[in-house]
C-alpha cells in the first residue's frame, strides 16, 4: 500500500482561515488544513491580541488530523525576538505532540540553506516592524544591506499587491543593495510564488520568501521526497549543491 498522504495544519493570520494558494500550487500531492487567528493589522498591539490563541488553534488542527503544525505569519513570530519565536514553537509542540515550526523560523532555515549572511529585504511592513525584523535577523548573524518596506498595516490590503509590482520593487531594491547573498521577501500575505525563479535566473542569487519558505519548512517537518525545483533554488536537491 502507498504511504498515507500527510496533513499539515496551518495557523494563518486572517480570520477566514483560508489555505494559502501556494500550498496546492507547490504541493498538490499533500493535504493542508488551516485555522485563522483574526489578525487585522501588522502592528504590535494586534500581534499581542491574537498570539495567545495559537496553542488553541494548534490543538484543533491536531484534532482534525494534522501530522505537523505551523504558525504562518512572519511578523507574528519575530516581533518579540528569537527567544519568543522558539517559545512559540515549543508551545505548539507541547500542545499537540506534533512537529511544529513558524514562518519566522522558516526564513532563517531558508537563508541558512544558502549560508546567506548579507541580504536585501523587501517587506510589507511599516518602519517599526522592519526594525524588529532587522533585529531578529541580526541575532543569527544576518546583515541587512538594504530594506524596503511597502508600509502596509492592514492585512486586508495585501491581496491587492500585484506580482508585477513586487517584481519591480525587488529589481529596484537589488540594484541599490550592493553585493548580497540572498533576497528575503518578508510577509506571508505577499504572493511571491512566481518571483523566485525569474529573479534567481536574472541575478544568480537565491530568493527566500515567507509564503514559499513557510510551506517548505512545514512540509520538511515530515519530509518530502519529490523534486520541486521549478519553484526556485530553495527546492533544489542539496546533493547537487
Amino acid at each position: 500500500m502507498p504511504d498515507p498522504v500527510p496533513t499539515f495544519g496551518l495557523i494563518v493570520p486572517p480570520r477566514e482561515g483560508q489555505i494559502p494558494p501556494e500550498a496546492q500550487h507547490i504541493y498538490p500531492d499533500m493535504n493542508f488544513i488551516a485555522r485563522g487567528l483574526g489578525l487585522v493589522e501588522m502592528a504590535h498591539k494586534d500581534y499581542d491580541r491574537v498570539i495567545a490563541d495559537t496553542a488553541d488553534h494548534a490543538i484543533l488542527l491536531a484534532a482534525s488530523g494534522a501530522d505537523a503544525v505551523s504558525l504562518m505569519g512572519t511578523s507574528l513570530s519575530f516581533f518579540k525576538g528569537p527567544d519568543f519565536n522558539e517559545k512559540l514553537i515549543s508551545i505548539l509542540k507541547s500542545a499537540t505532540g506534533l512537529p511544529a515550526t513558524t514562518m519566522s523560523q522558516a526564513i532563517i532555515d531558508g537563508l541558512a540553506r544558502f549560508s546567506a549572511k548579507k541580504i536585501a529585504v523587501l517587506s510589507a511592513y511599516e518602519d517599526d516592524v522592519n526594525a524588529k525584523l532587522c533585529d531578529y535577523l541580526s541575532v543569527y548573524g544576518i546583515r541587512v544591506m538594504k530594506i524596503a518596506g511597502l508600509n502596509i498595516r492592514n492585512i486586508a490590503d495585501l491581496p491587492h499587491i500585484s506580482g508585477e509590482y513586487l517584481m519591480a520593487r525587488c529589481r529596484e531594491l537589488l540594484m541599490q543593495s550592493g553585493e548580497c547573498d540572498a533576497l528575503l521577501i518578508s510577509c506571508g500575505g505577499l504572493r511571491t510564488i512566481d518571483l523566485a525563479p525569474t529573479l534567481e535566473k536574472e541575478t544568480g542569487i537565491p530568493v527566500v520568501s515567507s509564503a514559499v519558505a513557510g510551506l517548505w519548512a512545514t512540509v520538511n517537518l515530515i519530509g518530502d521526497q519529490k523534486h520541486r525545483d521549478a519553484f526556485g533554488m530553495l527546492f533544489a536537491d542539496p546533493s547537487q549543491d
